[in-house]
C-alpha cells in the first residue's frame, strides 16, 4: 500500500494518468492483473522504489535465501531430483552438485557453522588449492576455503562430501559398537592433511594481496590452528528399520564425532537445519523452531 502510494501516478489504458487514492489501490489489490500491467509497462520505476526501501530489499533477499533452503531441502529428500541435478554437474561428481549450491550459496557455510561470521576466502570461488601451487604460490585442495570476519581475520577450512556418504559401517564391530565409515574416517584424514600442509606452506599468517598486486594495509589472514569442519552425511543413516532411534549407532556416532579436535563433523542435515533457524530469526518468526527431518 505504501508503495504504491509514492507513485506520482499510474498510467491507465485510454488516459494520460490517474491520481493514486485509496479507492484505486484496493482496486489494484482486488485485481491482482492490473498491478502485473503496470509493472510491465514501467518497471524501472517500480524497481527503484524498492531499491530505495530497506526492508523491501531485505524481504526480497529472505525470499531468496527461502527459495535457495527449498532447494537445500529437496536435495537432500528428493533421490530423483540429486539424480537429475548428478547429471548436470562436471564430471557427474555428486560431490559437484553441493560445491556448485554452497559456490551459489556462501552464506550456508557463512553463518550457520560457527558462532563467527565466516566469509568466504575468494568472491569467485570457495575451493582453492591451498598447498603446493596454492593461495601463497598442484597441491592439497579445500573444497571451501573461508574466514573470520572482524578487524583479526582466521581462517577456516571445509570439506564437502555427499548426503549420500556413510556415516557408519555397514555392520557392527562389537556388539553395540558401529565403527566410523571408510568415507567418514578418509575425510577427516582428508582436512587434517590439508590443513597440516597449509598452515607449514603458509606459516602463521597470510597478507592480503589487491587485484593490481599490491598490499593491503593491515590485511592479514591468520593460521593459528585454523578451524576446519567436514560436511557429510546425514543423521537418518542412524535411525532403525522402522525410523526410530537407533541408540548404538547414535551412541557411536556421537561419541566418535565429540572426541574429535579437527576437524569437526557437520551432517547436511544439521546444515540445514542451522540456515533456516537462520532465515527464521532474520524474518522476526524466533518462536519457531526449525525441523530436522
Amino acid at each position: 500500500m505504501e508503495l504504491l502510494r509514492t507513485l506520482e501516478c499510474i498510467p491507465v489504458d485510454g488516459e494520460q494518468s490517474v491520481r493514486v487514492d485509496d479507492s484505486l489501490v484496493r482496486e489494484l489489490f482486488a485485481n491482482p492483473e492490473s498491478l502485473t500491467r503496470i509493472y510491465r509497462e514501467d518497471p524501472s520505476q517500480l524497481r527503484q522504489l524498492i531499491s530505495d526501501d530497506e526492508s523491501a530489499r531485505d524481504v526480497i533477499a529472505l525470499s531468496h535465501r527461502r527459495g535457495q533452503l527449498q532447494k537445500f531441502r529437496r536435495l537432500l529428500s528428493d533421490d530423483d531430483y540429486f539424480d537429475a541435478e548428478v547429471e548436470q554437474a562436471p564430471g557427474r561428481r555428486r560431490e559437484a552438485v553441493w560445491q556448485r549450491f554452497f559456490e551459489d550459496n556462501p552464506w550456508i557455510l557463512g553463518v550457520p557453522l560457527t558462532g563467527q561470521l565466516l566469509t568466504s576466502w575468494s568472491d569467485q570461488k570457495l575451493e582453492q588449492v591451498v598447498a603446493g601451487a596454492s593461495v601463497v604460490s598442484v597441491g592439497k585442495r579445500a573444497d571451501a576455503l573461508l574466514r573470520t570476519s572482524g578487524r583479526i581475520k582466521s581462517m577456516v577450512f571445509a570439506e564437502i562430501k555427499t548426503h549420500r556418504t556413510a556415516l557408519l559401517s555397514a555392520s557392527e564391530y562389537r556388539s553395540g559398537c558401529w565403527p566410523p565409515s571408510d568415507e567418514l574416517t578418509g575425510g577427516v584424514a582428508q582436512v587434517q592433511g590439508t590443513v597440516h600442509r597449509a598452515v607449514n606452506e603458509i606459516g602463521e599468517r597470510l597478507e592480503d594481496v589487491a587485484p593490481d598486486g599490491s598490499d593491503v594495509p593491515g590485511g592479514f589472514t591468520y593460521m593459528l590452528k585454523p578451524r576446519a569442519f567436514l560436511v557429510i552425511g546425514s543423521l537418518d543413516q542412524l535411525l532403525g528399520r522402522d525410523g526410530g532411534h537407533h541408540r548404538d549407532r547414535i551412541r557411536s556416532f556421537e561419541l566418535y564425532r565429540r572426541q574429535l579436535h579437527e576437524p569437526e563433523v557437520v551432517t547436511f542435515d544439521e546444515l540445514l537445519a542451522r540456515a533456516e533457524w537462520h532465515v527464521t530469526m532474520a524474518e522476526g518468526e524466533g518462536d519457531v523452531v526449525p525441523r530436522v527431518t
